[in-house]
């Protein structure tokens, strides 16, 4: 591979955010390096691949991802019918209570969602690297690896798009957030399914099980909290018994991924110097729900933006709107998030799971209410 010479923006990550980051500055002139450490960008997703309508609406995404149109979400909240609190007893059955929420939107394929993201930033004449990661910085010089090779490049901005465990951050000195253990499989079901379904459990502890529907296939999945007396791997097997109960899903795998969730919120800063956050690398992720992918988008799209003034006028002035924007639109939506998922944690192993459910999840009512300054989540303002 012929080794990269003089950029102005590296943008890390080909994610939704790192992409369109990077089509908007090469569309604005700028000369763009988007590197991504996977060999295939947009392997392996382990989120249930669920795409808000309004992502395509509002940023003219291509819908070629698009398998399957849903227009509801379905909330399910499950205790046992018997005594049995660990995924180590079985399913057993279950009593409970269910939400349903409009929710329209497309539940796509992710691998070919994102590399349409990357290949519209290479159309717009960004460089697009994949199995290149960052590994080191010395200074303003940031090294990248890619196969034997390493290479130095000294952007005059850097766009963080590289996920929840960000190498920027890292090379930083930044605090890594608080994450969720996310583990995934497609698996065939019984029936088809016209809506996207969420299953709250004490002993998913945490997080949530999910069921999202592909046609005849759907992805199912768990996201626990780190420290859970459970690994996310027996979680999973507990949850897919109950839908094999449930005879929402039939036996057989056909594919398994997994990864972290950030429930943090948000940094305390967007911008850092010449590096710039966006997506989930910038805490944006919804800490109840996981929830990233329209933040991503948005996020991103304005990152390109605020990049390219910047280069041309040699001004931070962008930079600054840029935190503004974002941080007004999201900051205070994800701050409630995480004041919830304080008291989600701190109640979870209560004796009325249905009433903290009801609390704590964005479906129902209750998460509408205020949570005092004394439960909120550490970092809240």
């Amino acid at each position: 591979m012929k080794v990269p010479g003089h950029c102005e923006l590296l943008v890390v990550g080909a994610g939704p955010a790192g992409s369109r980051a990077a089509a908007v500055a090469a569309r604005e002139g700028v000369s763009t390096i988007l590197i991504d450490a996977k060999t295939r960008i947009g392997e392996q997703p382990h989120c249930g691949e669920f795409v808000p309508e309004k992502v395509f609406t509002d940023f003219y995404v291509n819908r070629v991802s698009a398998i399957q149109r849903v227009e509801f979400m379905e909330t399910r909240i499950l205790q046992h019918a018997t005594e049995r609190s660990s995924p180590a007893e079985g399913p057993g059955t279950f009593h409970g209570t269910s939400l349903r929420t409009l929710s329209p939107g497309y539940v796509v394929d992710r691998v070919r969602f994102d590399r349409e993201l990357a290949r519209d930033a290479a159309a717009q004449g960004a460089v697009v690297l994949s199995s290149a990661r960052l590994v080191d910085r010395h200074a303003d010089n940031w090294i990248v690896k890619s196969g034997p090779e390493h290479f130095t490049l000294r952007p005059r901005l850097i766009v963080a798009a590289d996920g929840a465990l960000s190498s920027v951050a890292r090379l930083l000195g930044l605090t890594r957030p608080n994450v969720l253990a996310g583990l995934q499989v497609e698996v065939p079901i019984s029936g088809s399914l016209d809506g996207t379904f969420i299953f709250l459990h004490p002993s998913i502890v945490g997080g949530y099980g999910w069921l999202f529907p592909k046609g005849n296939v759907a992805n199912a999945g768990v996201g626990v909290a780190a420290g859970a007396s459970f690994s996310a791997r027996r979680t999973l097997e507990f949850f897919l018994d109950i839908l094999l109960e449930a005879r929402m899903i039939r036996e057989g795998r056909l594919a398994a991924s997994g990864g972290v969730i950030p429930v943090s919120g948000p940094r305390e800063s967007l911008v850092l110097g010449n590096v710039i956050f966006c997506g989930d690398a910038a805490g944006l992720t919804h800490p109840i729900t996981g929830a990233g992918i329209p933040q991503a988008i948005f996020s991103g799209d304005r990152a390109g933006n605020a990049a390219a003034a910047a280069l041309k006028t040699g001004s931070s002035r962008s930079l600054a709107e840029y935190e503004a924007e974002v941080f007004g639109l999201y900051r205070g939506v994800l701050t409630h998030a995480s004041a919830k998922r304080a008291v989600m944690e701190q109640k979870w192993s209560g004796e009325d799971f249905t009433s903290l459910c009801e609390e704590t999840w964005i479906a129902f009512k209750g998460y509408r209410r205020r949570v005092r300054a004394s439960t909120k989540h550490r970092g809240d303002e």
